[in-house]
């Protein structure tokens, strides 16, 4: 090296120029000492507008292959039992032996039929040690807590059954800023979902390339529908490099293959098939490519490749939520998404709900992918038979099959707006999944001066008749009253938002419930639900509403109950016996399900492996040393009248909690800890659930984070010794996580 270098400046040429440094933020270099900790700052604080698409798709749990649907004789060669959970067995054990030396075959039998409820008992040894105790009642008989479930009847037809649903399947976040992505449709189908949704809107058309006139001073250069989703996703991909740079400057392993998705086309597609969703176009854009010297600098020499941006192909629709921050994904990577995970997890049918924005030769292009992705799969005109003007099929008449939701072409087509302008269609649809979300965005957005009042200026979009078609025996149809014409047709669906079901159903319970009966109502979150919170879905199956949309991103209570509900059952569960169509005299809930009451004692001994806090150190044990973990339950039944003087409580959602125990594998000492339910009026087993959370106390007393759950259909609530297996806060099953309880359930 010259050591000269740098202390000599070069002398600039005659008229030479000298090249001025681009302003830039002081925040990569030293000049300002609080620069990496605001960059850490910003780079947390931006997962809010563009939340980590790893992170989302690690909320989704995957399939859970272990189905209950086998003989409750089980086959496990190993069973991992903490010290104390060790301990309560022997003592269980010598309290049955008394003072015989061994435990003797009589004393095993009443141990089975008395406190276990076991309907076959066939012991064949005369005495039992306490290894031989263990080993027969594992090998032969279950732990479990949960029952294992009756062969299905599929005989009925569909509207017999609830539906496990999915509310604005495609979005991983909250409802207003976040990402379309096919894997959510893989996800929420390989965990049993049966019923999905798609919200369509017009994809990116190629335009003119010929110069236009500038607009005049007074023209507004708003936003319109269709620009929204480009917006989206260049305000999306924008964050996640600022990201990726800020990262990378702060020493962090750099992300690997974000934001990318296969296109797995049957052909390959040319590159100018494709459209790069992340520049918006059109006229109505106003985001363009400049230069700034606002935006934050980083040599270009060591920062790794940029991440490939999102391409749909050009001309076809896209999913995305509308007037939102959704990022857009396109609608065959959808219907592809669909295809490759519908049918792996079981083969009963599966409803597409279709919320359709896109004009009508987007439309015409939706039903020719549709055809070409799903083929024999999707059902297209009646089966032979069964005329949707006078019943829909049985379930197990659609095996392997897709039926579309969507509503009917109208009598006489009404040319739509112009396309620069997307027809609102949430303005005048209440049948729509996403019209109360979508009034709320539209409001926020109409409070922006640049965005013209597309309400007034556009109107209702017309279901092209190719689509209309596909929609055999699942027809959405706008609802009115109960009364009309449309109510009686065999295969209408109503979709109505869940506080007008509860207001409709407090004027009209028996309208509501005669209906549901014989007929599909579907119930979805409101539209304040910005945070994709969930309500309680009991309260709509309780009034016979077959299909109750959740967003199952958030594993909130709500979608604790649907787990609960739904647990082994392939996304469809026959309704208890008064709520069927056969059942015709039996015009309200309280005729078609009297309930009971019940007294529920749940005896909790020990835990194993429960999760440590999700911000504790993985590499040490001084988190889980550090854990005051305790059980808390909450019963869900039915509402009790105002006079009603047994029970519990008045919110009709009666809790009780343990003492806190210690550490990852807690001890609740030889006798347990109770958890009491006593005189619980009007329960009905098959729509009830019991929740049990497992929280930290050791981290305040302000709040108490959650570490492990489960919920259970009471009516598969076993009574006895058992084990109740647990999840994490995601949902995901934890390997070995388990509490020991003694489970005693009457009903009178």
């Amino acid at each position: 090296m010259n050591l000269s270098c740098g202390l000599f400046r070069r002398r600039r040429r005659c008229g030479e120029q000298r090249k001025k440094r681009t302003p830039t933020m002081s925040i990569f270099g030293d000049s300002n000492i609080q620069a990496r900790s605001l960059l850490r700052m910003f780079v947390d604080v931006s997962v809010v507008v563009s939340p980590d698409p790893n992170t989302a798709v690690a909320k989704f749990p995957g399939p859970d292959h272990s189905s209950s649907n086998v003989s409750p004789k089980r086959s496990e060669t190993s069973f991992h039992l903490s010290t104390d959970m060790h301990e309560t067995i022997q003592h269980l054990y010598d309290e049955l032996r008394g003072q015989e030396a061994l435990l003797t075959k009589a004393q095993f039998a009443d141990f089975l039929q008395g406190v276990q409820e076991e309907l076959e008992v066939d012991l064949q040894k005369d005495t039992y040690s306490l290894g031989d105790f263990l080993y027969v009642w594992l090998q032969e008989y279950s732990w479990d807590a949960i029952a294992p479930l009756p062969p299905k009847d599929l005989t009925k037809p569909l509207t017999n059954y609830f539906i496990s649903s999915s509310h604005n399947t495609y979005i991983v976040g909250n409802q207003w800023a976040s990402k379309s992505s096919p894997d959510a449709y893989k996800n929420v189908l390989l965990r049993g979902g049966r019923c999905i949704e798609i919200d369509v809107w017009n994809g990116d058309v190629a335009t003119p390339t010929s110069r236009s006139k500038s607009p005049g001073r007074d023209h507004g250069r708003g936003l319109s529908g269709s620009s929204f989703p480009n917006m989206a996703t260049t305000v999306f991909d924008t964050v996640e490099d600022t990201k990726e740079a800020a990262r990378y400057y702060l020493g962090e392993k750099p992300s690997t293959n974000k934001h990318q998705r296969s296109y797995s086309a049957q052909e390959p597609l040319k590159n100018d098939t494709f459209s790069t969703v992340s520049t918006a176009s059109g006229p109505e854009s106003h985001l363009e490519s400049r230069e700034s010297s606002n935006l934050l600098e980083v040599s270009q020499a060591n920062r790794p490749r940029s991440r490939p941006k999102q391409q749909i192909p050009r001309g076809e629709p896209i999913v995305t939520h509308g007037w939102t921050w959704t990022a857009p994904c396109g609608f065959r990577e959808v219907c592809q998404a669909i295809r490759e995970s519908a049918f792996v997890a079981n083969d009963l049918p599966i409803i597409i709900s279709l919320e359709v924005h896109a004009d009508a030769d987007q439309q015409e292009i939706m039903v020719k992918i549709m055809k070409e992705e799903w083929q024999e799969l999707l059902i297209s005109k009646p089966l032979d038979g069964c005329d949707p003007r006078f019943r829909v099929p049985k379930l197990e008449d659609l095996r392997n099959k897709i039926l579309i939701k969507v509503k009917k072409a109208p009598a006489k087509i009404v040319a739509p707006a112009d396309t620069t302008t997307l027809p609102a269609v949430f303005a005048m649809d209440e049948d729509a999944s996403s019209s109360d979300d979508e009034r709320a965005c539209h409001a926020v957005a109409k409070a922006s001066p640049r965005i013209p009042d597309t309400q007034e200026k556009s109107r209702k979009v017309p279901i092209c008749q190719n689509l209309s078609d596909l929609a055999v025996y699942t027809r959405s149809e706008h609802f009115h009253t109960l009364a009309s014409k449309s109510s009686k047709y065999p295969a209408h669906i109503y979709s109505i938002s869940e506080y007008r079901i509860v207001e409709l159903n407090d004027k009209s319970h028996q309208e509501v419930f005669t209906h549901n009966k014989n007929f599909f109502m579907r119930a979805f979150p409101a539209g304040r639900r910005v945070d994709s919170s969930n309500p309680d879905p009991s309260q709509f199956w309780r009034n016979g509403v077959q299909m109750v949309a959740m967003n199952w991103q958030n594993m909130d209570e709500g979608m604790m109950l649907n787990e609960g509900m739904f647990a082994d059952e392939q996304g469809w569960v026959l309704k208890p016996p008064g709520y069927q169509s056969t059942a015709k005299g039996l015009v309200t809930r309280e005729l078609a399900a009297p309930g009971k009451i019940m007294d529920l004692i749940i005896t909790v001994y020990a835990g194993q492996h429960i999760p440590l806090p999700s911000d504790a150190d993985d590499d040490s044990s001084h988190g889980a040393s550090r854990m005051r973990p305790f059980i808390k339950a909450e019963l869900h039944v039915e509402k009790s009248e105002a006079g009603d003087t047994v029970g519990q409580g008045h919110d009709y959602s009666y809790k009780d909690r343990t003492e806190a125990g210690r550490t990852d594998h807690p001890d609740f000492g030889p006798h347990g800890e109770r958890l009491q339910f006593r005189n619980i009026p009007k329960v009905v087993e098959e729509l009830s659930f019991i929740r049990l959370k497992v929280e930290d106390e050791s981290s305040g007393v302000v709040s108490s984070p959650l570490l492990a759950w489960t919920c259970i259909r009471l009516d598969r609530l076993r009574p006895g010794y058992r084990f109740i297996h647990l999840k994490d806060p995601q949902g995901n099953k934890v390997p070995d996580a388990k509490i020991l309880v003694k489970i005693s359930k009457t009903l009178r």
